[in-house]
């Protein structure tokens, strides 16, 4: 199952996370959307977004960095995907967007995603970088620890994600400890840092 949020990020109980995809297999969680911690006062104020949950750097979307700068999504209808397009087939769904929009800076001239799924075969993201904004790396979050083989990520024995056009792969745990949140998952979570080599990024999952 292949889920994938267009729009912008001025939704109710936002979260700024516009082209992330979540994806499921034979039932269980794969690539993950983490949710959201206890609802506090800080949950509802202007601090929202200083909440790991809500970021876009725990969603399965891109970081621009430069020169330890990072650039994220910001909350707001201006931040948005556009020129999104979808088909929903038979055999094969696929929806393309360019996030570009949803990032406050200029320089990052485009950056477009595709994801088609083949039913019963696999799924493919494909990203594709325009601009000086700083070097690309794109999070993926899971609940089950990725092993890094290579150029694939193995995710136990469920799937395994191959990995065109990165030039580094790391692992960070993600500790769970809020309440709310603990009811999802029952240990910690974990993102890959894939940093994008050049301006093409394909992952393959089967």
């Amino acid at each position: 199952y292949l889920a994938v949020k267009g729009g912008d990020n001025d939704d109710s109980h936002n979260h700024n996370d516009v082209g992330s995809f979540t994806i499921y297999k034979d039932g269980k969680p794969l690539f993950i959307d983490a949710g959201v911690e206890t609802y506090t006062k800080k949950t509802f104020s202007p601090d929202r977004y200083d909440i790991w949950t809500m970021q876009s750097r725990y969603h399965n979307l891109p970081t621009f960095v430069d020169h330890g700068r990072e650039t994220v999504q910001q909350a707001g209808e201006q931040y948005r995907a556009a020129d999104v397009r979808y088909e929903l087939g038979e055999t094969a769904c696929r929806i393309s967007m360019d996030l570009r929009q949803a990032y406050p800076d200029d320089r990052i001239r485009s950056y477009s995603r595709e994801a088609m799924l083949e039913k019963e075969k696999s799924i493919t993201i494909r990203d594709h970088y325009e601009g000086d904004g700083g070097t690309a790396i794109l999070s993926l979050m899971f609940c089950e620890k990725p092993v890094i083989d290579q150029n694939t990520i193995r995710i136990g024995d469920l799937a395994a994600c191959t990995v065109e056009g990165a030039s580094s792969i790391t692992v960070e745990e993600i500790p769970v400890t809020d309440e709310r949140l603990k009811t999802a998952w029952k240990h910690n979570l974990y993102r890959c840092l894939v940093t994008m080599e050049a301006h093409d990024l394909t992952l393959t999952i089967v």
